[in-house]
């Protein structure tokens, strides 16, 4: 019987050794799947424009019509609901998956990474060779906001959607997120964020900024038939970039107040631990004194 508990609890560790990272690698892989469906919808962008300029239709018009609405709906869901979360969570030390009061079902999440696995795949495979960058005039700050709220969103992404498929494939329970697994998700984002996207997501604004340049350039009498107007694509992609980019700012704002609370409450700790920098050795002064001039008594008496 020993020998069968020792056996038993040395294949627990093995499984641990072998789930544990397999776990990481494949969270990690599936949170990027939102990063890169901003790359995505901005490639869309990118080439319905190109098409525009060259008069030519998409070649593959039931992937241009059909798979980029589910990554627009997800996409936005996403982003709206880690917005609200910002904007009415307090600011507390607490872990971040207890502050989300809202999970859907198992099966809705398998569901929903499926579909945006596959609009991902597709879409990347078929605007890659592409080639054209519109890209917004904007500076590294305003960019790297843009980063912040990107990995704002891509952590809700996990915990609600990655995070609860993983963990019910594996049969494992859901513990709290580790700091192996922030660390692998926030190098993950800033990698392809750097690499790719704080190029190419600019089309998502640099698409609307064109057309309205294209529109004033454009003579008032005619002269050319392509219809360059604003339409609702367009602002939708205006809308996402800047919801992000409010994510990012309130994300920004919220880690100033907590690090100011965190010194503030030191402060405060410190001076009730010592409120007039009293020392010990004055206590033991006084103690001292006392026994003498309890002891000079005795003598007197």
């Amino acid at each position: 019987m020993s020998f069968s508990g020792a056996g038993g609890k040395w294949r627990r560790e093995a499984e641990q050794m072998m789930v544990k990272p397999f776990r990481l690698i494949t969270t990690t892989l599936l949170s990027l799947l939102l990063p890169l469906s901003f790359l995505v919808l901005s490639r869309l962008s990118s080439s319905s424009f190109l098409f525009l300029l060259i008069k030519s239709p998409p070649r593959n018009v039931s992937f241009f019509s059909i798979l980029p609405v589910i990554l627009y709906v997800v996409v936005s869901l996403i982003s709206v609901y880690t917005l609200v979360l910002g904007l009415t969570t307090k600011i507390t030390a607490k872990e971040p998956n207890r502050l989300i009061p809202f999970y859907p079902h198992v099966s809705i999440a398998w569901l929903t990474l499926f579909l945006v696995q596959i609009s991902v795949g597709l879409g990347i495979e078929g605007t890659v060779s592409n080639g054209l960058i519109i890209e917004s005039e904007r500076n590294f700050l305003s960019r790297l906001v843009f980063f912040f709220g990107l990995h704002e969103v891509m952590l809700l992404w996990y915990r609600v959607i990655v995070k609860p498929v993983v963990d019910n494939t594996l049969l494992i329970g859901g513990d709290g997120e580790t700091v192996v697994e922030r660390v692998a998700l926030a190098v993950s984002c800033g990698t392809l964020w750097w690499w790719k996207l704080r190029d190419e997501v600019e089309a998502l604004v640099g698409v609307a900024e064109a057309k309205r340049a294209l529109l004033l350039l454009l003579p008032i009498n005619g002269g050319s038939n392509v219809n360059v107007d604003v339409g609702m694509v367009d602002f939708v992609n205006w809308w996402l970039y800047y919801m992000v980019v409010t994510i990012g700012m309130v994300r920004i704002v919220k880690g100033s107040l907590w690090f100011g609370m965190i010194l503030l409450f030191e402060q405060g700790t410190t001076r009730r631990t010592n409120p007039r920098g009293i020392s010990t050795d004055s206590t033991h002064v006084t103690t001292t004194s006392n026994v003498h001039y309890d002891n000079e008594g005795d003598n007197k008496v």
